[in-house]
């Protein structure tokens, strides 16, 4: 890495290019000041002027899109304002050289930018080990997966960004197990913001006398937790969902929380469902202007659990240890769990430290791709929801 003079250059450094190679495009007198500088010990000290705060160190994170690799990355403007520190505070006899250009990686050249806060050197020393046997346990991950793992990190940074302009609503319909065309249930579960406070609403609407299920499906229909349930004419039923979805894609960006759309979105067209037209199943970056748009909780935890196969939604509340879901297939009660397990994944870390912390693995216990044996403790069993005690027959 050789010195470029005052080029303003606008973009990302890997931070090991910051941190091994930088130092060699500099003057003697400035090597190792800026050397210890960049040593973790220093970066996260509460005294160090990038610490935000007095929160951590903030970096950024963000996958390559050239080879899918995740790196650990400065911003530019970070480099500019460490040079221009160092000098201000007398510590270098001069601004130091920034890097060459050819180590600038322009935006479009990342994907899910997302910030990291370390608290520690030893945190930010981990993290960049992790970051080395994640990427190459990636190497053999298939295009499919790496898909999923793509809008994880979508996912992650939509709902963790500070414009909270958009909301999050998890919704479910149930149908009459003999004629999936008799939709009999509606529920929903969202959270939206007031500038910077949070809102949460739940419903549950049923079309007054249709019939019940119980034979191939639980009938859970009159065991919703989280409030009264409203019963409904059909054209009410319809009129008040329409209404409803339509109120919320006017306020901003709808992202529409699924586990497993299909069925959904089936009963959602039947019903002559406007906002469904439009929905997208590409989440976009960054943050919309209004829009409606797709999330399926299903892809979302198997690009967590580094599985493809799809699990029920019982099954990942478990799994991720939510507590107290009884009675599904309410869809009162299915819209609130799904709710609680998307944002449960989509406000913590990116992904593969986000299941390191869930599922640590023991020494020996690596696999040879991105999943995560789960700890003996919170291995889920195979239960399905007829086998949940918490039904009523």
């Amino acid at each position: 890495m050789t010195a470029e003079k005052e080029e303003t250059v606008i973009g990302y450094y890997r931070y090991t290019d910051i941190m091994f190679e930088w130092h060699k495009t500099c003057p003697e007198d400035s090597v190792e000041q800026l050397k210890a500088f960049m040593y973790p010990g220093c970066l996260t000290s509460p005294e160090n002027p990038l610490v935000a705060g007095g929160e951590g160190l903030q970096i950024w994170q963000a996958t390559m899109r050239a080879n899918n690799e995740i790196r650990l990355l400065y911003s530019s403007a970070q480099i500019e304002y460490i040079r221009y520190w160092l000098y201000e505070m007398g510590i270098t006899p001069q601004k130091i050289p920034i890097p060459r250009s050819q180590y600038i990686i322009p935006e479009d050249q990342l994907m899910n930018i997302t910030p990291r806060i370390f608290k520690s050197d030893s945190e930010l020393k981990k993290a960049q080990k992790d970051l080395v046997k994640t990427n190459k346990r990636l190497k053999g991950v298939d295009s499919g997966m790496q898909a999923m793992r793509e809008t994880f990190e979508k996912v992650r940074k939509l709902y963790q960004t500070p414009e909270k302009t958009a909301t999050w609503c998890a919704i479910d319909l149930e149908d009459w197990e003999y004629d999936h065309k008799i939709i009999t249930e509606f529920g929903y579960s969202l959270v939206q913001w007031d500038g910077q406070e949070e809102k949460r609403e739940r419903g549950h609407w049923t079309v007054a006398g249709t019939p019940h299920n119980g034979v191939y499906v639980p009938d859970a229909r009159d065991y919703y937790h989280y409030g009264d349930t409203v019963q409904l004419s059909k054209t009410d039923f319809i009129a008040r969902i329409n209404a409803f979805l339509s109120g919320l894609a006017e306020r901003g960006p709808l992202f529409l929380v699924f586990h497993d759309p299909t069925s959904d979105v089936k009963d959602l067209n039947l019903l002559h469902i406007s906002v469904i037209k439009d929905m997208r199943y590409t989440l976009p970056d960054p943050v919309p202007t209004p829009g409606v748009y797709c999330i399926d909780t299903r892809k979302v935890f198997s690009a967590l659990e580094g599985v493809k196969e799809p699990k029920s939604l019982s099954r990942i509340c478990r799994i991720l240890g939510l507590r107290d879901f009884y009675h599904f297939h309410n869809a009162g009660n299915d819209a609130e769990y799904t709710l609680q397990c998307l944002i449960s994944m989509a406000s913590g870390a990116p992904i593969d430290a986000q299941r390191e912390a869930r599922w640590p693995t023991r020494p020996g216990d690596l696999p040879p791709n991105v999943k995560r044996e789960y700890a003996r403790e919170s291995r889920p069993e195979d239960e399905s929801d007829w086998e949940d005690p918490s039904h009523p027959f």
